[in-house]
């Protein structure tokens, strides 16, 4: 794996360049303290991306079978024998032999955003034989670095942002990109997800435009190819973390896509969509989309268990989300089953914001569950309002956030506007006049009560910096004044290196402010 001169650039982490030699320093006494251990196995739990990356060498150099977990948090579903925790040696007998890429196995997982993850177990050899088929068809300037918003032990980041780039000679930034602000000046490679794209395009912010783009993750919507496709080429891929790349596209065309490498699809009546490929170890898996196929191209009509039973009837989730999507005040809809009901959460237009805010939300729920019974059977019976659809960091709809705030069983937060930085954050909200905490608090002259204002900081502070706070450390709780239904008001927030401070305010001075502990 390392076919390059020892003083070839292959890394940059935190701004500093890491040669092919560096690099091997950095592994060797990893690799020699895997080698002294029995076990057969590596669970890499990574810290960040640099992490990844000389965890999962220093494994495949030890000969061990890698077990990736996508998100570190879910290392509890492994047992105490899976744990690794080792002293790094030194050998200098240690060498770096090109591995057999066929005897390489790789267990990724899935998020695992709705229930547990699932695992699918590959050789080395079938990821290598993608990175071979991408170079064939949309091959990189080598002399430009792999720039990604993407974790690497997700199934799209590992191929596109870490394995294509280190097999073929291109830099690798390490530093995971989570605002467009991060984006330095130069020429670069993006590997990223749709939805980070599309808030790119969104809000216009693309200071210094790639002068390529993989994307996996979630279907690319024409505006964006349109967006990007002035400056920059674009490779959109669709596949999965049991199938690997599928098919792909560099222009939006009709929305048909490519069928990529030696993948081979047959449609058949009672199964749906069989997939024949080299690059999982089966020898065929079955689809969960349905897609119509048109010689070497395809589209993809949508989901199969976007089918939700309720009250004994099957409903289409995507049905219920493209009549939605067509109201004057909706921008975004995603439709599940959360217990017995169907559920909705609605991203309205700015302008739809200020109508819900003047209208309320019963009203507005009121109207569009009106103009979806002309068209479906059975609709939504709980509906909220979010500021987007949340999404993971592969850029796949994270239900998990979804559902946690579906039950939290209290009235969501009106939000207009955020802008969120590396440390800060500012919120623009409004708590609406129907909302259940309002509830004798008090019946003549409502106010906002304070434990819902820390609530919503503390949710608020964890979901746009991607971190987890204390639920009862906080100190330096100052009420000044009292927020009213309706009032628009806006939350501050400055993320510390062991703590979050949070104020609510408007143009004369604050409401309330606090400090969350880390």
């Amino acid at each position: 794996m390392f076919n390059f001169g020892d003083e070839k650039i292959v890394m940059r982490s935190n701004g500093k360049n890491i040669t092919q030699k560096e690099l091997k320093q950095i592994i060797l006494p990893i690799v020699c303290a895997l080698k002294s251990d029995k076990r057969n196995f590596f669970l890499i739990n990574w810290e960040d991306n640099f992490d990844f990356i000389i965890k999962f060498l220093s494994g495949v150099f030890a000969g061990k079978e890698l077990f990736l977990l996508s998100d570190r948090t879910k290392v509890d579903n492994f047992g105490d024998e899976y744990i690794k925790t080792f002293t790094p040696k030194h050998d200098e007998n240690i060498n770096f032999n090109m591995p057999d890429f066929e005897k390489v196995f790789i267990n990724f997982y899935t998020s695992g955003s709705t229930g547990q993850p699932k695992c699918a177990r590959k050789t080395l050899k079938n990821t290598v034989l993608e990175t071979e088929v991408m170079n064939k068809i949309f091959p990189a300037n080598p002399d430009i670095p792999f720039v990604s918003t993407v974790k690497m032990s997700h199934m799209f980041g590992f191929v596109y942002a870490f394995l294509y780039p280190f097999l073929y000679g291109h830099v690798i930034d390490t530093d995971i990109i989570k605002f467009p602000e991060q984006i330095k000046s130069g020429k670069y490679v993006f590997v990223s997800s749709p939805s980070f794209l599309d808030m790119m395009a969104k809000y216009d912010d693309n200071p210094n435009p790639p002068e390529m783009i993989y994307a996996a993750g979630d279907k690319m919507p024409e505006r964006i190819f349109e967006y990007f496709s002035k400056t920059s080429r674009i490779f959109d891929s669709y596949g999965s973390t049991e199938t690997g790349t599928i098919g792909y596209r560099t222009s939006f065309d009709d929305g048909y896509l490519k069928i990529f490498g030696d993948v081979e699809l047959i449609p058949d009546e009672d199964k749906g969509t069989i997939i024949k490929s080299p690059y999982f170890l089966e020898d065929e898996l079955l689809l969960n989309d349905n897609i119509e196929l048109s010689g070497k191209k395809f589209k993809v009509l949508g989901r199969n268990d976007r089918i939700l039973k309720i009250q004994e009837k099957r409903i289409s989730a995507e049905e219920i989300e493209t009549h939605l999507k067509k109201e004057e005040f909706v921008e975004d809809a995603n439709c599940f089953k959360i217990g017995d009901k169907a559920g909705a959460a609605i991203v309205l237009t700015q302008s739809g914001r200020e109508k819900l805010l003047e209208t309320g939300s019963v009203e507005t729920i009121k109207g569009l569950k009106s103009n979806l019974k002309n068209h479906c059977e059975i609709i939504p019976q709980r509906w909220r309002f979010l500021p987007e659809i949340p999404r993971t960091s592969a850029g796949k709809i994270d239900k998990s956030k979804i559902f946690k705030i579906f039950n939290l069983n209290l009235s969501y937060p009106l939000i207009f506007d955020k802008k969120i930085t590396d440390g800060t954050a500012e919120i623009t909200l409004a708590f609406l006049r129907n909302s259940n905490f309002f509830n004798g608090h008090f019946p003549d002259v409502p106010i906002l009560p304070g434990v819902v204002q820390l609530l919503y900081a503390h949710n608020l502070a964890e979901d746009v910096f991607g971190i987890e706070l204390s639920q009862n450390k906080i100190k330096k709780i100052k009420f000044s004044r009292v927020i009213k239904p309706d009032k628009k008001v806006l939350l501050k927030l400055k993320n510390n290196e062991l703590s979050v401070d949070f104020t609510f305010t408007d143009e004369e001075k604050p409401f309330s402010s606090g400090t969350f502990i880390k």
